[in-house]
């Protein structure tokens, strides 16, 4: 058997992916995370133990593009937003700063290799975990590939495929999107209707929590199906396909890719951002377009506000064929927007403080006041391959999902597929 017959088989594709996922480097860095206010000495701290970790680990700076995943486990009242800690251990990861240490391209070179950031806050309620910077990286072809392998996976494409695994593995997927689809339309529709005699029953108060819980359901319900799901990955991410790139000039295949990755903006969930500032003037604009469409979401969207869930975003971007912009500072002209607009709760909604709490809930409550009012939960940047008719100055979409899975993400919803085929066989 020659190699490449070898990597049509499932045995080859399971090694390969294997061979990936030792390659995946994780990091963790015991510190409260913090701004651009945080100390030199914290810095240092922080860029040593990057380094040493790499050293441990025998891996060096990546040179080409890479996925970026961060996780920001915060203990200190009123953590500094989501964005603005981003912003700061990118640069720590990679930038010169001669005033700290002589370190400079410590876990990448720059900033513009990152084709995939994926930022998630954790605001520790109980204080169960220490404070810790969390990261997981690796590069973008392993990504790539592992969206190839999901569609062979999908559709049963392997020399020596095995329909009785491939049905155990089809059963997985059905038994997930079936895990809960109760209707809590209904369920709100039946306690509005009854409202008095509830109230007579069990009070208002119960009333209102009853209602409050009735409302976090359908609202969680409506934010995981914006979610980005592995077909949509698939369509997206496609004309990078290591077995695609011999196609990637011809027009046919463009025409198609293009119609592929544009199913997603007719979700009626998906917003139009318009194109990337590249210039003072164009940044203004862009952020006027920006809460335009956050505003019309909000009047469109009315069962979701006020947001009672956690949220997460999901940012694509097209890039320009000049000036690119960073994913980073994309981020930093998106997100306080979406704060101040849909004012996100950091934590699931609480109703009431007052007499009908138990003391375990009062102190809940209590300790979620340290915590800021109006937060995302995670934000996900995600670069678009740039294909022959797309606009000069490239666009942003936007999709709000469920923010409570930290999860949830592009990264692991391609890792969720594979899990399940693995386990099949």
């Amino acid at each position: 058997m020659t190699r490449t017959e070898y990597l049509n088989t499932i045995d080859g594709q399971r090694h390969e992916r294997l061979k990936r996922f030792i390659k995946t480097i994780r990091l963790f860095v015991n510190q409260e995370p913090k701004g651009k206010n945080s100390s030199d000495e914290e810095k240092r701290i922080f860029r040593n133990e990057i380094r040493k970790q790499l050293r441990e680990q025998n891996r060096k700076a990546f040179r080409r593009d890479i996925i970026l995943e961060i996780d920001y486990y915060t203990t200190k009242n009123n953590p500094p937003e989501l964005q603005t800690l981003s912003k700061n251990y990118l640069d720590l990861l990679h930038k010169e700063m001669p005033h700290i240490d002589s370190l400079k391209g410590i876990l990448y070179k720059d900033d513009n290799q990152i084709k995939i950031l994926i930022s998630n806050y954790h605001i520790d309620e109980k204080a169960h975990k220490k404070p810790c910077i969390e990261l997981k990286v690796c590069s973008l072809r392993y990504f790539l590939a592992d969206i190839e392998l999901a569609q062979r996976i999908i559709t049963n494409n392997f020399s020596d495929s095995d329909y009785s695994s491939q049905s155990r593995f089809e059963e997985k997927l059905e038994e997930e999107r079936y895990y809960n689809n109760k209707d809590y339309f209904e369920d709100l529709r039946d306690l509005e209707e009854g409202k008095k005699d509830y109230n007579k029953l069990f009070g208002e108060r119960f009333y209102n929590v009853e209602k409050n819980f009735l409302l976090r359901q359908i609202q969680e319900q409506f934010l995981k199906q914006s979610n980005l799901d592995i077909r949509s990955l698939i369509s997206m991410f496609q004309p990078y396909f290591p077995n695609n790139k011999k196609y990637f000039e011809e027009k046919d295949f463009q025409s198609i890719w293009n119609g592929a990755r544009n199913l997603i903006s007719f979700s009626p969930t998906y917003l139009h951002f318009g194109t990337a500032p590249q210039v003072s003037g164009e940044r203004n604009i862009f952020k006027t377009n920006l809460k335009r469409e956050l505003k019309g979401f909000r009047e469109k969207f009315k069962i979701l506000f006020p947001l009672l869930h956690p949220i997460s975003v999901i940012v694509t971007f097209i890039p320009p064929k000049q000036k690119i912009i960073d994913l980073d500072n994309l981020a930093r002209y998106i997100v306080p927007f979406v704060n101040e607009i849909f004012k996100p709760p950091t934590v699931v909604q609480m109703t009431y403080k007052d007499s009908y709490f138990t003391d375990s809930l009062k102190k809940e409550f209590d300790i979620i006041q340290r915590f800021p009012p109006n937060s995302i939960a995670s934000y996900q940047l995600v670069q678009l391959p740039r294909l022959e008719n797309d606009p000069e100055n490239g666009k942003i979409g936007f999709l709000i999902t469920d923010g409570f899975y930290h999860m949830n993400n592009v990264s692991r919803t391609v890792e969720e597929i594979i899990y399940k085929w693995e386990d099949s066989y």
